[in-house]
């Protein structure tokens, strides 16, 4: 059955009731526990009107973008400030978040190695871009990459990325093969059968860029200046921020690497799951009451 249409005085009644159904189931479990973990500051709309202590994890649009519009700026920054804990993904969130809360906490993005699919070990002739076109990924920049290297790459290898953000349309003009979105298990499949992904432009490294490396896909992205100050295992990398040329040429040179065998440790030592639990273990009894 279709979900009901939330136009209209009926469907505000419906989304009204639908609401206050789901705070009660939230405020009925949270009722057990000592402290909520709240992904995201856009959820805190509706948990902040359950009253139990919580973390705040941060984790990019909700404080990059929606803390400055007028709409979320209240809820978001009410969770800054009555968050037993406040934690934030990508190192470029710092600036977003520490204004308001000094004790602020960089949690890298957790990723699960055991979740992930083997290398592919006959790559496919394929370079991906593995973000969605958008401005926020650096828009602008992944155009230019994308131009230079379906201008560059030899005609057996096909330039793809997903038919997925407003730029998308000027992706497929500039030669890139759209592919639909997908199931995260697909996506991940997609990735290890690539032969050389691309990351998004905002100088970052999002849970895609990261799947990729644990994964042994050679990956081209570049880096804004200290914020990986551990030297992840990517083409391009800080010496290529602001320049997209420097970020296709590093995707040609990788173009058949095969694996990058150094990217599983890289991940292991900085953004394991079981390093994520063990700071969480940790944290959480130092804010029960």
């Amino acid at each position: 059955m279709a979900d009901p249409s939330w136009h209209g005085p009926i469907g505000r009644i419906r989304y009204a009731v639908s609401g206050a159904a789901w705070l009660a189931r939230l405020a009925a479990r949270s009722a057990r526990v000592d402290l909520l973990h709240v992904h995201s500051g856009a959820m805190l709309k509706h948990t902040r009107f359950v009253p139990k202590r919580f973390v705040l994890h941060l984790h990019g649009t909700d404080i990059r973008t929606l803390q400055y519009e007028a709409a979320w700026a209240r809820s978001i920054r009410w969770g800054l400030e009555h968050a037993a804990a406040v934690l934030y993904s990508t190192p470029d969130l710092a600036e977003h978040v520490l204004p308001h809360r000094s004790d602020a906490i960089y949690f890298p993005v957790p990723i699960d190695p055991d979740a992930l699919p083997g290398r592919s070990g006959t790559p496919s002739r394929r370079v991906f871009f593995c973000s969605r076109w958008e401005d926020v990924k650096g828009l602008d920049h992944q155009l230019a990459i994308a131009r230079r290297l379906v201008d560059r790459l030899p005609d057996d290898v096909e330039v793809t990325g997903l038919e997925w953000g407003p730029g998308a349309e000027e992706a497929r003009r500039a030669g890139v093969h759209l592919v639909p979105r997908m199931s995260h298990a697909d996506y991940l499949a997609y990735m290890a059968e690539s032969a050389v992904v691309v990351g998004q432009s905002a100088g970052i490294l999002s849970s895609s860029e990261l799947e990729a490396i644990a994964i042994g896909v050679p990956v081209a992205v570049a880096l804004a200046p200290g914020h990986y100050p551990d030297a992840p295992p990517v083409g391009g990398g800080a010496a290529a921020f602001g320049n997209p040329t420097a970020v296709a040429d590093a995707a040609l040179d990788r173009l058949d690497q095969g694996t990058e065998a150094e990217g599983p440790r890289w991940i292991a030592r900085t953004h394991d799951a079981e390093l994520g639990y063990r700071r969480l273990a940790g944290l959480y009894p130092t804010l029960v009451r």
